[in-house]
């Protein structure tokens, strides 16, 4: 037992030591797409937040985001900014104005506390040449699809040494190239690629995505829909929404519901829920009354949209999970169209999917796939070392076009123990080991 715990201990050393010559840099880049949310890790944080302070920078003069776990009220941004009882800096809502460099610093009475931990922001942003969403068939559109970076050096640099590109692909992840004749693809720079093409009769509701990869692994996409001016006088809408995301509900809010603080009204009276859960699936009436001679008055028709919502949760507890143990993903569509979602799930031609990071369904013998139920599927298998932080990806399909999709990342569990390394918490762990041991600090020196 003591030799075994003699050589847990020299392994524990040795990773120390590999890991000390990067310690003093600690960096983490971070890929998001333009509207969702976003939790930047700080991996230097002391037990208490109130010696934390976020900075950020993006090649202007610094901001002060959080001072001593306090946040600054004073900035544009504040009501989407909120600190993790981690001491993660977490944003709501991403625009791409949000891409820069934020540096995560512990101070105790005043003084610096450790090596600063920066967490680079990169923010992936798909714009049209079009104002509207609605374009008619024969009319051209160019869809520009954008990465903003700041790591000191210039965009193009960096992503080309870092080995990252941008692609446009279809709604089965099929990379669009210019062997296409109807699409026209071009890139003036490393950083922004962009796709013209002629709408046509069938491009309604159809979705390009632009996907960013480093070293050919998806980090983050974003996906434009264009939709026909035809289907605007329909009152039935169909929203496709993944838990943890923030959704416009197409055309006041009471405080008195469980929710109010998650709900906003746009300036289209479209209703915004931020920070999706799969309890919000379901349908959403829109009215519209005016006073007519003192008297409440309904105009117009109903305005019906259907929410569902895609979610998927694991049969463990925790994202690290160790090499060899056994895994199970659920994914499952939540949905209300009045009828059973199994029902309207095959009257649709809906169907979800399990796919890998690049976007090709999962077929291999060591994944087991099932479905108890046309809106629910399963994913089981065993993982293998290559696995840490793999992802893997839920997609429901309508009629072949990807509406949305769920990625779920699992982290070994050396993750946390490098983790654990970078931090002051490895000296207390290494002085508990050896108090355990009986080792002399000359006994230490010699293993090292």
């Amino acid at each position: 037992m003591a030799d075994k715990c003699h050589l847990c201990l020299l392994g524990l050393i040795i990773l120390s030591s590999l890991l000390t010559g990067t310690s003093g840099v600690n960096v983490t880049h971070v890929f998001i797409s333009s509207g969702e949310n976003v939790r930047l890790p700080c991996n230097n944080h002391l037990h208490d937040c109130k010696s934390t302070t976020w900075t950020y920078n993006n090649n202007s003069a610094a901001v002060e985001l959080i001072n001593s776990g306090i946040k600054n009220k004073d900035i544009e941004r504040h009501e989407r900014l909120s600190l993790g009882s981690d001491c993660s800096l977490n944003i709501n809502n991403i625009i791409k104005e949000d891409y820069g460099s934020y540096i995560c610093r512990q101070y105790v009475n005043d003084k610096q506390q450790g090596t600063d931990a920066r967490v680079y922001l990169h923010v992936l942003h798909v714009s049209s040449s079009s104002s509207q969403t609605e374009i008619s068939a024969g009319s051209s559109v160019t869809l520009y699809c954008q990465l903003f970076s700041y790591t000191g050096v210039s965009c193009d640099d960096w992503i080309r040494s870092e080995g990252i590109q941008l692609f446009w692909v279809n709604q089965a992840g099929v990379k669009l190239t210019i062997s296409d004749s109807r699409y026209q693809i071009s890139a003036p720079g490393h950083c922004i690629i962009t796709l013209t093409t002629t709408l046509l009769n069938e491009d309604d509701n159809r979705e390009w995505r632009c996907e960013v990869t480093h070293r050919n692994q998806v980090k983050t996409s974003v996906t434009y829909t264009v939709k026909s001016s035809g289907t605007s006088g329909v009152n039935d809408d169909h929203v496709f929404i993944s838990s943890g995301e923030n959704v416009r509900l197409p055309w006041i809010k009471k405080k008195n519901t469980e929710r109010h603080e998650r709900l906003s009204l746009g300036s289209d009276c479209s209703l915004n829920i931020k920070n999706i859960i799969k309890e919000d699936y379901g349908i959403y009436t829109c009215q519209q009354w005016t006073d007519v001679n003192g008297q409440h008055q309904k105009q117009a028709n109903d305005t019906h949209v259907y929410l569902h919502v895609l979610h998927v949760s694991s049969s463990s507890s925790q994202t690290e999970i160790s090499a060899g143990s056994s895994v199970t993903l659920y994914c499952q569509l939540f949905s209300y169209p009045g009828v059973s979602c199994d029902d309207w799930i095959r009257s649709k031609r809906i169907q979800l999917f399990w796919v890998n990071q690049a976007g090709v369904n999962l077929t291999k013998s060591r994944y087991q796939k099932s479905a108890s139920r046309l809106c629910n599927i399963t994913l089981n298998t065993t993982l293998l070392n290559e696995d840490d932080n793999r992802e893997w990806r839920c997609e429901v399909t309508h009629r072949n076009q990807v509406k949305t999709s769920v990625t779920y990342t699992v982290k070994s569990s050396e993750e946390k123990l490098k983790a654990l390394l970078q931090t002051n918490e490895l000296q207390s762990s290494v002085t508990v080991i050896m108090k355990k041991l009986k080792l002399e600090s000359k006994e230490f020196l010699y293993l090292m």
